[in-house]
């Protein structure tokens, strides 16, 4: 009888034993700590200051013409020169500076505004001879030489991730230096007059930044500006006829193509 009342003893014992070990691990997985959220970068957005640099290569287009003054020349030499002289010269070359700009991007469209400043190279001349009903060996010469081209211009475009996809128009100013001349009597008696003139005009293009990182972006782009005309006359020369001048016309135009490099803030 004592021995049954020890082994139920021991059974009640060992079930609750058993019970609390059971209890405590149901509340094993509570008291585990939880595990850490899953960091997601946020998307990258393309607002904010930038400020950068760039160099490229430029494609200048100057076309002279004349219009001789009547008063000095026959008309026969005043159609002789008119019809001869016009034609275009192409001062190429180097080109490079720095950009500063904004932009404000909603959902994928970006808007911005961007202000650039570059030193040009390059110079051009012709030189133009065989005027028949005046005399074979006179000579017009004109020389366009680039020198700063500058843009202030809205631009909007298309955010794919990193990459912006942007069209860009506005205003553009140039410094340009223009000389021309006419050698009368056989280019004896030259009369130049040189003029080292600022332009503003309008620019259009478009292009493609990318972002490397979260500040750093290269973009290509492309830009067509047009500068209208600007006239200077070369006066009389001193072997010539009182109003012997000749008024010369330049229509001025830019194509652009360069590369950059902005860190945005």
């Amino acid at each position: 009888m004592e021995t049954s009342k020890l082994i139920l003893s021991a059974a009640v014992a060992v079930s609750a034993i058993l019970g609390i070990g059971a209890a405590s691990a149901a509340d094993l997985p509570a008291r585990l700590p939880a595990k850490a959220p899953v960091y997601v970068a946020p998307a990258f957005s393309w607002t904010g200051f930038y400020i950068g640099a760039h160099a490229g290569y430029h494609w200048g287009s100057d076309r002279a013409s004349t219009a001789a003054d009547p008063v000095g020349w026959t008309l026969g030499g005043v159609a002789a020169i008119d019809a001869i002289t016009p034609g275009t010269v192409h001062p190429n070359g180097f080109i490079g500076g720095g950009q500063i700009g904004f932009n404000w991007q909603v959902n994928s469209i970006v808007w911005g505004i961007e202000a650039d400043a570059s030193w040009m190279d390059g110079t051009a001349t012709r030189a133009v001879t065989g005027f028949a009903l005046i005399n074979p060996a006179d000579v017009f010469t004109t020389t366009a030489q680039s020198r700063f081209f500058g843009t202030l211009r809205p631009r909007v475009g298309l955010a794919v991730d990193r990459a912006l996809f942007y069209v860009t128009g506005g205003l553009a100013v140039t410094n340009v230096k223009f000389t021309d001349s006419f050698g009368s009597f056989g280019n004896t008696s030259v009369a130049a007059i040189s003029s080292n003139t600022t332009r503003v005009g309008w620019t259009v293009g478009g292009g493609i930044e990318y972002a490397f990182t979260n500040n750093w972006s290269a973009k290509a782009e492309y830009l067509y500006a047009d500068f209208g005309n600007f006239t200077q006359s070369i006066p009389s020369c001193i072997a010539c006829a009182v109003g012997s001048d000749i008024p010369v016309t330049h229509k001025y135009t830019e194509n652009i193509g360069r590369v950059g490099l902005n860190y945005k803030f």
